[in-house]
């Protein structure tokens, strides 16, 4: 059995369901009658979720206590989300003691370590780069601008909206993470480099979720086959599955 360990923030993810019969009088807006109300793990509590059904194991998992809360509002008919409001406490920060104390082997042990970044302040750039160094294989999907602290990272991955970024967009285009940074484009798959893995096109009920799926798929293939375009065919697979449901679901298949 591998051993895996996941970092990164949780949250729990609601959705309000609802009829919309009429618009707001008071602005032009739709009135929501709420009629159910589903709750899931979310960010890297649902990448854990994933990375265990995928490898049909439990992994070790670092995260936050305090509660972020993601609450969607949404029509029931045609899963159109109509409001998202998003409640964040203030998390308190790792430091490398912390993450040694919570961790039952030390970092060069696993086979497998996943950083889960949303960037809510659970990780500073010196911790998420005493984590790399320190990794055997590495995946960090990251909402924080890319710099040298992820020089060692075995790969990258970010949406394609992220990797414009003014403040990145020239760095990730050097020798050092170009042929590293795994870029996901919706509908027209994911690239490496200049390397593009075209996905099946089906039709999107919900996003929610899907580049958590993505993420775990990419690594726990990567552990498992050791080739990367292999494992992002995969991901890009169990994404294309995850993205024709509603709400937040698990992949159909295993590693």
């Amino acid at each position: 059995m591998k051993k895996i360990l996941l970092i990164g923030e949780s949250c729990i993810d609601v959705f309000k369901y609802g009829d919309c019969y009429r618009l707001n009088p008071e602005a032009p807006t739709p009135v929501l009658v709420p009629s159910k109300e589903v709750t899931n793990d979310g960010m890297a509590a649902n990448v854990k979720h994933n990375l265990e059904f995928l490898l049909n194991q439990k992994i070790d998992f670092v995260t936050n206590k305090e509660i972020i809360e993601k609450v969607r509002f949404v029509d029931d008919e045609s899963n159109y989300i109509l409001l998202r409001v998003d409640n964040d406490n203030k998390i308190k920060q790792l430091t490398i003691d912390e993450i040694n104390i919570k961790i039952p082997l030390p970092l060069n042990n696993y086979d497998l370590i996943i950083v889960s970044d949303y960037n809510k302040g659970l990780i500073s750039d010196d911790v998420l780069k005493y984590i790399i160094d320190n990794s055997k294989i590495s995946f960090v999907d990251t909402k924080r601008v890319i710099s040298d602290w992820a020089e060692n990272v075995t790969y990258l991955k970010i949406n394609e909206k992220e990797s414009v970024n003014e403040q990145h967009k020239d760095l990730l285009l050097t020798p050092k993470f170009f042929n590293k940074t795994i870029v996901t484009m919706g509908k027209y798959g994911c690239k490496l480099g200049d390397t593009i893995i075209g996905c099946d096109s089906v039709d999107v009920r919900d996003v929610a979720g899907a580049g958590d799926t993505f993420l775990s798929a990419v690594a726990s293939k990567y552990l498992m086959c050791g080739d990367i375009i292999t494992s992002m065919e995969f991901a890009n697979k169990c994404a294309s599955y995850v993205v024709s449901q509603k709400g937040v679901t698990l992949p159909k298949c295993r590693v």
